[in-house]
Order: C-alpha cells, then sequence, then structure tokens
C-alpha cells in the first residue's frame, strides 16, 4: 500500500514558545516524530507541515520533506482539516492512506506506528479511519461544566461510593491519526462508526502542551521509559 505520514508545524505558539522545536533531551521535538515515521519503514513521503523556513530546515534535517503553508494557514484559525487539505493538493498523487503524526507526541515510536498501520490494515474494508487512544483518568460522571454560578448542580451522583476502576473510558491521546484520503476529505475528521481504535498506554500518550508535560516528558525520556 501507498501511504504518506503528515507532521504539523506550526510556529509561533502561545504556551511554550517555539513548542515544536524545543529542545527535549539533545533534539528538537519534531524530530522525535520525524525519526518515528522514517524509522518506521512504511512511508512513501514523510512530510512536515509549515509555515517557517527556519522550522523547514531543522525538519529536512532530520529527513522530512516540506509542504510550506500560505499565510491563511498560518494562524490560530486554521484547522486541522484545512492543514491536511492543503498537503493531499500540494502532493498529489494516489495514496490508500495518509498518517497524521502530531509533534507533541515524542513517546510514540515506530513501534506504535507500524503496530497501528498493521491494525488499521487488517480492518480496511470496514473502516475508514483509525484513532489512538488512551484510558481516561475520568469517566463522564466525573467530568461536567461549571456555569458561571459555580456551582456543581451538574455533579449530581454520590461520589463517595464512585469506583473509577469500574468503567473503561478512553480519550483521543493524539498521537496517530489515519484516514483514507476521499473519506477524510467528504467528512474532515477522523471519528465516527467506521473509525477504529488503536490503544496505547499512559506513558506513551504523553501530549506536550505546555510546561508540566514537557517536564513530564523529559523526565521520561532520562529516565528510558
Amino acid at each position: 500500500m501507498r501511504r504518506i505520514a503528515i507532521i504539523p508545524a506550526r510556529s509561533g505558539s502561545k504556551g511554550l514558545k517555539d513548542k515544536n522545536i524545543i529542545d527535549l533531551c539533545g533534539k528538537p521535538l519534531i524530530a522525535y516524530s520525524i525519526e518515528a515515521a522514517n524509522k518506521s519503514g512504511l512511508f512513501d513521503k514523510v512530510i512536515v507541515s509549515t509555515d517557517s523556513e527556519h522550522y523547514a530546515d531543522i525538519s529536512r534535517s532530520y529527513g522530512a520533506e516540506i509542504v510550506l503553508r500560505n499565510e491563511e494557514l498560518s494562524n490560530d484559525q486554521a484547522t486541522s482539516y484545512m492543514v491536511i487539505e492543503d498537503v493531499l493538493h500540494k502532493v498529489g498523487g494516489s495514496y490508500d492512506y495518509f498518517v497524521l503524526l502530531q509533534p507533541t507526541s515524542p513517546l510514540r515510536n515506530e513501534k506504535h506506528i507500524q503496530e497501528a498501520l498493521d491494525k488499521f490494515e487488517k480492518n480496511i474494508m470496514n473502516f475508514d479511519f483509525l484513532v489512538s487512544m488512551k484510558k481516561s483518568e475520568f469517566g463522564e460522571d466525573l467530568v461536567k461544566m461549571i456555569d458561571e454560578d459555580e456551582s456543581l448542580k451538574y455533579f449530581d451522583k454520590d461520589f463517595a461510593n464512585y469506583r473509577r476502576q469500574a468503567y473503561n473510558f478512553y480519550s483521543p491521546n493524539g498521537a496517530i491519526f489515519v484516514a483514507k484520503p476521499e473519506a477524510y476529505l467528504q467528512q474532515k475528521h477522523f471519528f465516527g462508526a467506521k473509525s477504529i481504535s488503536y490503544i496505547m498506554s499512559d506513558i506513551d500518550s504523553v501530549d506536550i502542551d505546555n510546561y508540566i508535560d514537557y517536564l513530564l516528558a523529559k523526565t521520561i525520556l532520562e529516565n528510558g521509559k
């Protein structure tokens, strides 16, 4: 099968400055995803979509091809769909499916990619998408809104007797998304009945969004996971 990996890397993050290229144990963060994709040996192309020539130079040095975004795709309002559509249009060619690898998941490695794609291909007649997931720390009873009155009116159970272990809830971990191009361009997201899950551990699911996440990933890597 023909496959491409897409790694989105916009510059100018607001939380951690230059998050996608921040140094993590001696390498820029984005290098972990590029290297995992290349080491998997599964892709015809490993493509980084970025709005930054600096990010592009770093990505090339680790073995990625580059798709530069236009100004419209370089701001906070640009959606994942818009970025992926842009890459698919510019790359051209015919591919059985693409894999979105967000650079903020440095503990997702080539083995995870190989396992996820193997699962997807074994089920490709029945599913158009795959999304990596992790077991959720909290079930739906423990995740509710708090309105402007700051009351707990939506938390209406006796939590003294709540046993989290009795429930199996999962949430996307942001590490691996797989889709057939035509199905994705039509649906514009990866979820639903035609999407199959790939479960990952809590450690491998670390997603760097803030400084605490960064310190956690750094500690795990320094201690050999």
